[in-house]
């Protein structure tokens, strides 16, 4: 950005409102992604990514993600995903003209391996560690658009907007963010949306950003010494959006902990499943993956005014409830 962001020209809403700032070419591909509530839950305040048109945060990344793609000349693109990040390049892609095909863990959670097939996308389920999808799906990119949200830097532009919001709608007062970290999309994201108001002096530090991962699979929390993704065996989990053995853009997701004075944190499955269904019990459903961000807020008593990533509908979870 050099250093300015061209405020003036933010308009409209959603991700789009931030065109201007966005280095992301051609025409916008857009479903209506962004701009999402941002609510009270007793002392803290909740960021519901699950309103977006496919129900997660992803749907930011996938718009912007997307539209590179169409500016590139792609005609079919592939992603890698347990689920969210499928759905979002499935509907895009097909809201952009583009044929999708979706590489995905054998153990995919049914609800969400149909919501890429009823948008039309092509669901190749691969069998094995989460790795053996990534690899799968980097060598059908030898032919095809890589839209893979761990290594599209495009996808990075999209999720960058939630902290732009955020800066719009609490300014100064913005000063613990507290999301669940898989790949990292949404953390890298916030990180360099805080790093560009800084830059630009709308802020003058960025807040403190905290990681969350599921002690069942915590490879960035557990690797923190060396500041590398210890080696894990996956365990079953209720946070299957941040079982990520092995998350590829590491180097930036502790690089955004540790200068934003942030730290990092693992909660257990009974943690997770008890704010998961506390929340649901108060009306609000998310996705178990959320819940991890959201039991990390309670453990960690954070000050008035933390906002706390809900990065995924409960809606997508409701056979599991």
């Amino acid at each position: 950005m050099n250093g300015g962001l061209h405020r003036s020209e933010w308009r409209g809403r959603g991700v789009w409102r931030y065109r201007a700032d966005l280095a992301v070419p051609g025409d916008p591909v857009t479903l209506g992604e962004g701009g999402t509530p941002l609510i009270p839950w007793d002392r803290y305040l909740l960021k519901l990514e699950g309103a977006g048109p496919t129900g997660s945060f992803k749907d930011r990344g996938a718009a912007t993600a997307i539209t590179a793609a169409r500016a590139a000349g792609a005609h079919t693109v592939v992603e890698d995903s347990s689920g969210n990040a499928g759905s979002a390049i499935a509907a895009y892609a097909a809201a952009a003209g583009l044929r999708a095909r979706i590489f995905a863990p054998a153990d995919i959670v049914e609800v969400k391996a149909r919501t890429i097939e009823v948008l039309g996308a092509e669901l190749i389920r691969v069998p094995g560690p989460r790795s053996a999808v990534t690899a799968a799906t980097v060598a059908a990119a030898a032919d095809v658009y890589d839209v893979g949200h761990a290594r599209d830097d495009a996808f990075l532009e999209g999720t960058k907007t939630i902290a732009f919001e955020l800066f719009e709608e609490l300014g100064a007062e913005l000063r613990d963010v507290v999301t669940p970290v898989g790949q990292g999309t949404v953390l890298i994201g916030l990180a360099m949306g805080f790093a560009d108001l800084v830059a630009a002096g709308a802020l003058p530090k960025p807040p403190r950003l905290y990681g969350v991962q599921s002690e069942a699979c915590a490879p960035l929390v557990r690797g923190l010494p060396n500041f590398r993704p210890a080696p894990v065996t996956r365990q079953p989990t209720i946070a299957d959006g941040i079982s990520i053995p092995e998350p590829t853009r590491s180097e930036r997701s502790y690089n955004a902990v540790r200068h934003s004075g942030g730290r990092w944190v693992t909660v257990a499955e009974r943690e997770i499943e008890s704010a998961w269904r506390g929340a649901a019990a108060r009306g609000l459903l998310m996705e178990p993956t959320s819940a991890a961000a959201l039991a990390a807020g309670e453990r960690l008593d954070l000050p008035p005014g933390t906002v706390i990533i809900i990065t995924g509908s409960g809606l997508k979870a409701i056979p599991r409830y």
